[in-house]
C-alpha cells in the first residue's frame, strides 16, 4: 500500500497522539486546598518558617500550647541574620507540641491555626532552615545539614530526615484527629524536607483521611530521596515556590526542583507557571534570590492564584 505525503503526515500526527499520555495535574493539591490558606495562611507560614529558625537559634523553644502573633517575632538573633518581622501576620497559631528535636539534626515545630472561636482549623509542620546564618555559633549543626543535603540530594539515609519524616507521622494523626489539613513546609533544604514528608505519607500511609502535602520556596532538590520511596515524583501533592533567578534549585539553576506545582516569581515580584526566560548565567548574577527574605516583597497567595486562573479540570477525591 502507498500513502501520499498528506497521508503520512497525518498517520504520523495521530500516532503521536496515540502515544502520548497526559501528565498529572499538578494543580490539584492546591486546587483543594481550603480558600482561607490559599488566602491568608501561605503568607503566613512564609513568616512562621523564619520564626521557627529563630526559635531555634536563640535557643528559645516555644512551648506547646503556647500562642504564636503578630507581636511574637524576636527582637535580635546570634550570626548575621536578622529576625523575622511577625507584623504582617494575618492569624494566630497555636504550638501543639515541644519542638521536635531529637539531636541528630531535624528541628521542627508543629502549629495549629487557630480560628476566632478557638477552633484549629488546619495543622503546619514547619522545619527549621539550613543554620548558614549561625555557623560561628552552630559549627556543628551547619556541618549536619551539609551531610543532610548530601543525603537528600543522593537519596542515602540520614538520622535527621528519618526524625523528620517521623515528625510527620505524629502530625498526620493530630490532623486526622482533628479532621483538618496538614502542610509541611520550609525553603531549601528544609523544602526538601518538606517534599519528602509529604512523600513519606502517601507511601506508608495510602489511606489518609486529610490533605496533606507540602508548601515550599526555593524547595533543594529530593527527587531521589522520593523515589527510595518506591514513588513517582509525580505521585506527591504540594506547591513549590520558585525563583526565576534562583541559581541553585530555580528553572535555570545547577539542580532545579521538579516536585509538585511549580510557581515561577519572576523579577518583578509576579508569578506564573513558566519561568521567565533568563539564563543560568543571570541566575548566577543573583545568587541572593535563593534567600527566604527575598519572598518578603512577594505574596504567596497573588502568585498562586494567578498559575491557578480558570483550572477546573477532574481531580481525584485525594490528591
Amino acid at each position: 500500500m502507498r500513502l501520499s505525503g498528506t497521508g503520512l503526515v497525518v498517520l504520523a500526527v495521530l500516532g503521536a497522539s496515540a502515544g502520548a499520555q497526559a501528565g498529572p495535574d499538578k494543580s490539584c493539591f492546591a486546587r483543594a486546598l481550603p480558600a482561607d490558606i490559599r488566602i491568608h495562611q501561605l503568607d503566613d507560614a512564609k513568616l512562621l518558617t523564619g520564626w521557627v529558625f529563630d526559635a531555634a537559634a536563640t535557643h528559645q523553644a516555644p512551648k506547646a500550647g503556647e500562642t504564636v502573633n503578630r507581636r511574637s517575632g524576636f527582637s535580635s538573633l546570634p550570626g548575621f541574620a536578622g529576625a523575622t518581622d511577625l507584623g504582617s501576620l494575618k492569624g494566630r497559631y497555636r504550638v501543639m507540641r515541644p519542638p521536635f528535636d531529637l539531636g541528630h539534626g531535624y528541628y521542627g515545630v508543629e502549629f495549629g491555626t487557630l480560628e476566632p472561636d478557638g477552633r484549629i482549623s488546619g495543622v503546619m509542620l514547619i522545619n527549621r532552615l539550613f543554620r548558614l546564618p549561625v555557623v560561628l555559633h552552630q559549627p556543628a549543626g551547619v556541618a549536619t545539614d551539609i551531610a543532610t543535603n548530601g543525603a537528600l540530594y543522593f537519596g542515602w539515609h540520614a538520622r535527621a530526615l528519618t526524625d523528620s519524616t517521623n515528625a510527620a507521622a505524629t502530625a498526620l494523626e493530630d490532623a486526622e484527629n482533628l479532621g483538618v489539613p496538614l502542610l509541611m513546609i520550609g525553603q531549601s533544604q528544609a523544602g526538601g524536607t518538606a517534599q519528602l514528608q509529604a512523600a513519606y505519607l502517601v507511601a506508608t500511609y495510602p489511606k489518609r483521611t486529610v490533605l496533606s502535602g507540602f508548601v515550599t520556596m526555593n524547595a533543594a532538590y529530593a527527587i531521589s530521596s522520593v523515589r527510595r520511596l518506591g514513588l513517582s515524583p509525580d505521585a506527591v501533592g504540594g506547591i513549590n515556590f520558585v525563583k526565576d533567578l534562583d541559581p541553585g534549585f530555580g528553572p535555570h539553576g545547577l539542580l532545579p526542583n521538579r516536585i509538585g506545582l511549580q510557581v515561577y516569581i519572576h523579577p518583578d515580584g509576579t508569578g506564573g507557571d513558566r519561568p521567565g526566560p533568563q539564563s543560568m548565567l543571570t541566575a548566577w548574577g543573583h545568587a541572593g534570590e535563593h534567600l527566604l527574605s527575598t519572598f518578603n516583597s512577594v505574596s504567596l497567595a497573588d502568585t498562586l492564584a494567578n498559575v491557578l486562573g480558570d483550572a477546573r479540570g477532574a481531580c481525584p477525591a485525594n490528591p
